[in-house]
């Protein structure tokens, strides 16, 4: 890809398209990251209520906070948001919650009762409290700890390739991320929820079988990341990953020790992706993702997600160095 020249003598806006052209030319190595990211997430939403569409309804409650904030230019830093995380939101009902979280509204009626019940949201006619007990349940340092990662690992290549003067390390990031969170986690929890939306879709809708098929993928693609290979981020990765998952599958009980849902309803659900051929169960009772409609659908949003993320670690970036 063709290369940009710079001014090194001062700080630089990233652009999305620097950052996507360094995401394509080392798509392997940042992808694994952000793979790693992904799943770590997924295991936290559910271990924290055992119930991900519970877990999206709070982080969504989370993200429309940090918007209002940010429109009123009200920055807050992590520690100043967490001594009193209790917030709340006017205007806001059932049927938008379960619009914008893509959930029918006897669903999202039916959770948020039970987050009520469990003492993490308070819903008084149009208004909706979100309580210390969702503070604690939701304070995302992990997150913002392994998401640094990614940003470090880009910032070495913008510096390797001379696209930046300087090179930051994750405590870097961490840092500024606290200092500005409320700033960076209203972008970055906009992006999280379309991506988890998008791949709730692909999988009937249901998220803990999207759970399910991305326990699958993140098996096959850390194998495939031990075999050290270097593949073109379009085609050449989609066959290395089906390869794969050739070698080496996924039992139903390795798939609940990993996500935490219960075995049975794993097995029930892999049952309907076998039904549908996404999935393949070898004669050791070992799953993998097969080259089907579902890992098609798939394979179209991880393109279109490496412009989606370049977009979202520029503005990051740029917030981060320009704020």
């Amino acid at each position: 890809m063709e290369k940009n020249t710079f001014d090194l003598s001062s700080p630089t806006k990233i652009t999305q398209e620097n950052i996507y052209n360094i995401y394509c030319d080392n798509y392997d190595s940042i992808h694994y990251l952000f793979v790693e990211f992904q799943f770590s997430w997924l295991q936290q939403a559910y271990r924290a209520l055992n119930d991900i569409d519970k877990y999206n309804i709070l982080v969504f409650l989370y993200k429309e906070n940090f918007v209002e904030l940010n429109e009123l230019f009200k920055f807050k830093s992590l520690n100043q948001f967490y001594i009193n995380p209790r917030f709340n939101l006017e205007k806001i009902n059932i049927i938008q919650i379960s619009q914008k979280l893509r959930l029918s509204k006897e669903t999202a009626r039916r959770k948020i009762l039970e987050l009520e019940e469990e003492g993490i949201l308070i819903k008084n006619k149009k208004k909706i409290s979100v309580t210390l007990k969702a503070g604690l349940l939701q304070k995302p340092e992990n997150t913002i700890k392994s998401f640094s990662k990614i940003l470090q690992y880009v910032s070495y290549l913008l510096h390797r390739e001379n696209k930046v003067r300087k090179y930051y390390e994750k405590e870097f990031f961490i840092k500024k991320i606290n200092e500005r969170f409320t700033q960076i986690l209203a972008i970055f929890l906009d992006y999280q929820i379309d991506y988890m939306l998008t791949r709730k879709a692909l999988a009937n809708n249901d998220i803990e079988m999207w759970f399910i098929v991305g326990s699958l993928l993140y098996n096959q693609i850390m194998f495939l990341k031990k075999s050290e290979k270097k593949s073109h981020y379009q085609k050449e990765w989609i066959e290395e990953v089906l390869n794969v998952g050739n070698k080496k599958g996924i039992n139903a009980m390795s798939i609940s020790d990993l996500t935490g849902i219960p075995r049975p309803t794993v097995i029930r659900k892999l049952k309907i992706l076998l039904k549908q051929d996404d999935i393949y169960k070898d004669k050791n009772n070992l799953y993998y993702i097969t080259d089907g409609k579902l890992f098609a659908e798939l394979n179209k949003q991880r393109l279109i997600n490496i412009k989606k993320l370049s977009h979202i670690i520029s503005r990051i970036n740029n917030i981060v160095f320009f704020s």
